[in-house]
């Protein structure tokens, strides 16, 4: 803004022989001390004017500057200065300041005239950029501005040291480039279709008009009058009105960007909301999913457990009677039978007894794990011995094939387990004079521990439930035994914990085949 009134002002602003600065008036004479030049007849009436201009651009500035205090934009801090720079301009400019403001400085208003200007420049300069958002539309109009800038403080700063008759030429050359291209700087970012860059160009109507009067009015071509020698003070008086109107427009901008920015907050908290309940509503129905199946999972669990701990209970119900009979009628045969039947039901109800302590112990996640380099033949040799009566009884053949050096670094407790579940349900869906195998071989570093049955097998399905499933599920041995696959659930478990894994594979009616891959050490 100050480089219209600089502007404006340079139109009759001339070095005279003696590189004086002076001020020529329409008559052409000069006026040393930049003397106010004075209405023919009119000195009120420009009084009147020049208060009514500097009033108007003190409220300006004041209203601008409570607005900034309660905005903190930068914008309208830089409006506030370069308004405020751009009055001490026209002040010095009429004389105004040697008269009523530094009365004991006579003749300095010629170079703070300058002075203020390159500051005013400067401000307005930045003015443009920050209101225009100059930088998001064109990096190199945006360095231009600041260059603009930064040699209109150049310039303030050397009239102060200098003089102003050295840098008459560079001011006056700095002036003329920096008017069009504010003004060209307000079209452009127009176009690029900001809207309120419409009030920035606006602006600058009046003020080019009064500039345009001024300057004809200066080559003669219009009398000299109340309004041709005022016509840059109204339409400089316009400009900062019109410039203020815009400032109060992007205060309407920003509160419908914080309307906009709050319905998206809104929308996001709504969204949020309604996802949240969604996944709430998601999460309760696959908890309660999950409940369903673990009440149904515990009835068949206390049904079968209920039937397998019945079966071996009332066949040992009258035993006592059957020994004490056989006892005495001396049936060696009968009683050896008997012993067997005892032995076979005892051994039943502790294998399913043990698997239940280690389910509620893995239930709790408080399974001890000990590992140790372990003979594995040993221990398949040691429930071979354990389900010796059991497969004698369903005249099944337990092979152990496993090398007698084969060892691996598992806990022996828990691995125990995993064995005797395995040849335990090999034996059950072995058919009658069937073969289980138990063999080991090195693969992938590890030790792969195979117990092999000639069963009824197993479907696709139910190995993929075996292996990766939750549920249990009920089966029925060769003869009629019922199970529902506790025993491979621990399995698993126990494996897993001992840094292994467990491979199936079955095939209907041709029997199944564990793998148990463990770590050599």
């Amino acid at each position: 803004m100050s480089a219209h009134y600089f502007l404006g002002e340079f139109g009759s602003f001339e070095l005279a022989p003696q590189d004086t600065a002076v001020v020529t008036g329409s008559s052409g004479e000069p006026m040393s001390n930049l003397e106010t030049t004075t209405f023919q007849g009119d000195t009120d009436l420009r009084s009147l004017l020049l208060g009514s201009f500097y009033g108007l651009m003190v409220v300006m500035i004041l209203y601008n500057f409570f607005i900034y205090l309660s905005l903190r934009d930068r914008v309208y801090l830089l409006y506030v200065l370069s308004t405020t720079f751009a009055m001490l301009t026209t002040v010095s400019t009429n004389g105004l300041g040697e008269q009523y403001l530094w009365p004991k400085y006579e003749g300095i208003d010629g170079e703070l005239y300058v002075i203020f200007a390159g500051i005013s420049m400067a401000f307005s300069s930045r003015f443009a950029a920050e209101f225009l958002n100059v930088s998001k539309f064109s990096r190199r109009l945006d360095r231009l501005l600041w260059l603009i800038g930064a040699l209109s403080i150049l310039m303030s700063v050397l009239c102060a040291l200098i003089g102003l008759n050295p840098i008459y030429g560079f001011a006056r050359w700095l002036v003329l480039i920096s008017f069009p291209t504010l003004l060209a700087t307000g079209v452009y970012i127009y176009r690029k279709g900001f809207k309120p860059a419409l009030f920035y160009i606006i602006a600058w109507v009046p003020y080019i008009l009064g500039v345009l009067i001024r300057t004809i009015h200066g080559a003669g071509i219009l009398p000299t009058n109340f309004f041709t020698l005022t016509a840059v003070e109204l339409g400089g008086a316009m400009e900062v009105t019109l410039l203020s109107l815009a400032l109060a427009d992007r205060i309407r901008r920003m509160r419908q960007e914080l309307r906009q920015k709050e319905m998206e907050t809104e929308r996001f908290k709504r969204s949020l909301l309604e996802e949240q309940k969604m996944l709430l509503e998601k999460t309760v129905d696959e908890r309660t999913s999950a409940l369903q199946e673990a009440n149904q999972t515990k009835d068949k669990f206390f049904s079968i457990i209920a039937h397998d701990l019945r079966s071996p209970l009332v066949a040992l119900q009258g035993v006592g009677q059957k020994l004490e009979y056989y006892i005495r009628k001396d049936k060696k045969e009968k009683l050896l039978d008997l012993g067997a039947k005892i032995d076979h039901s005892t051994d039943h109800i502790n294998h399913l007894l043990n698997n239940l302590l280690n389910w509620a112990s893995t239930q709790k996640g408080n399974i001890p794990y000990r590992p140790q380099r372990l003979l594995i033949y040993d221990m398949i040799k040691e429930a071979f011995l354990l389900y010796q009566s059991l497969a004698e009884s369903k005249e099944i053949k337990m092979l152990n094939q496993v090398s007698a050096q084969a060892t691996v670094y598992v806990d022996e407790d828990t691995m125990a387990t995993v064995i005797r579940n395995l040849l335990s349900n090999a034996i059950k869906f072995s058919p009658i004079g069937g073969s289980i195998y138990c063999s080991s071989h090195e693969q992938e570093g590890m030790l792969v521990l195979e117990v092999r049955d000639e069963g009824v097998g197993m479907s696709n399905e139910k190995v993929n439930e075996v292996l990766n499933g939750n549920r249990l599920i009920a089966s029925t041995g060769s003869r009629g035994e019922k199970g529902f696959g506790l025993g491979l659930r621990l399995s698993k478990e126990f494996i897993t914990l001992n840094k292994g894994r467990m491979e199936v594979c079955s095939e209907i009616s041709k029997g199944t085949a564990f793998s148990v891959y463990l770590p050599l050490y």
